[in-house]
């Protein structure tokens, strides 16, 4: 009986242990299942290399010179072999009007000016040393004569009539593009009428900046600009800074295209300023996060983000400066990076890294 009841316990016993291993295997496989995966970050290096703060605006394409060509006397267009979009020298003939009447009004006043001079010669006869004077013009009896014979204002008159038939004849004023042209032969026109207009090819983008960002610029500083349109991007670099702060609190500022390029006046474009500050250390400025009200930048040792509080300087937008806190080489984690804690495990997504 004994016997009996010895073997029915060890059955038990056998039984209690396979039952109580069963049941650790499943809480270790539970715990190994439990176990929060890896984050999944990218990586970048801290480096220290010149660092610019950038300036990015929106501007419009104008022409540094742009001029709007008016008639400057009456007349009927005998010549006008122009188009918009053509390009021209400067001092090119472009418009002609019929000079027939301003001729005539020249040969009057010529006639008028040889009556009057014969006049006035007459007139001094009767005081030779008026006549023998070094220099009689400086006389204010010789200006009286030359007034009274009407030598002085046929003089003038002559003048007027010689400017009016060079005014039947319109040049360009400097090389560039025409655009808007009225001008067509047969067509009458009347002082002030306009005729066509004209840009230069030197070409400025206008931008209106913060005072706080038109205070950091200089004349010569290197600028990048890009027609969202045309996809091309251009270079420039700052030619003039209004120095005057409007009711907007804005700065009119000027950027000099370089080289050729494709743009027109009136033209939107986008403009990215470089300010140069030298050489810093810098990050991606998604690795900077605050905990705390403190920044913070993750580093990464051994598949594991470490914490590493840090101070900054200058922010360009794109890259932060980093003055104390870790230092250049550091490969440091620039996304998913917000609620990531120490020594939290990690994998890389760039793994070149």
């Amino acid at each position: 009986m004994s016997k009996k009841i010895f073997l029915l316990f060890i059955s038990i016993a056998f039984w209690a242990c396979s039952k109580e291993e069963k049941i650790d295997e499943k809480t270790a496989t539970e715990n190994v299942n439990n176990t929060p995966p890896n984050t999944m970050v990218t990586v970048d290096t801290a480096i220290s290399s010149p660092f610019y703060l950038l300036i990015e605006s929106s501007g419009k394409v104008k022409a540094h010179k742009d001029v709007t060509i008016l008639a400057e006397t009456n007349g009927t267009i005998q010549q006008a072999h122009i188009k918009s979009g053509q390009k021209v020298s400067a001092g090119e003939v472009l418009v002609r009007l019929n000079p027939e009447e301003a001729q005539l009004q020249l040969q009057s006043a010529e006639i008028k000016f040889e009556k009057a001079k014969l006049e006035f010669e007459n007139s001094l006869i009767g005081f030779p040393k008026l006549i023998a004077q070094e220099n009689p013009e400086q006389d204010s009896l010789y200006q009286k004569l030359k007034i009274g014979s009407g030598l002085q204002e046929s003089s003038i008159q002559l003048k007027e009539a010689q400017l009016a038939l060079q005014k039947t004849v319109i040049r360009a004023p400097f090389s560039g593009t025409l655009y808007d042209v009225q001008a067509f032969k047969g067509k009458s026109v009347k002082v002030g009428d306009e005729l066509f207009a004209q840009f230069n090819h030197r070409l400025l983008v206008e931008v209106n900046l913060l005072e706080s960002e038109a205070l950091n610029l200089k004349e010569g500083m290197p600028a990048a600009i890009r027609n969202p349109a045309m996809d091309e991007s251009f270079t420039g670099e700052v030619y003039s800074i209004n120095p005057k702060v409007d009711e907007n609190g804005l700065v009119q500022t000027h950027i000099l295209l370089k080289g050729e390029h494709a743009l027109w006046p009136g033209m939107n474009v986008e403009v990215e300023i470089r300010i140069p500050k030298g050489e810093r250390l810098q990050v991606p400025k998604g690795s900077l996060v605050l905990r705390s009200g403190k920044p913070v930048v993750f580093s990464v040792e051994k598949d594991l983000a470490k914490w590493n509080y840090v101070e900054f300087g200058y922010d360009n937008g794109k890259m932060v400066e980093i003055t104390d806190g870790i230092k250049a080489g550091t490969v440091v984690i620039t996304n998913n990076n917000l609620q990531l804690a120490h020594d939290a495990p990690i994998s890389i997504q760039n793994s070149d890294k």
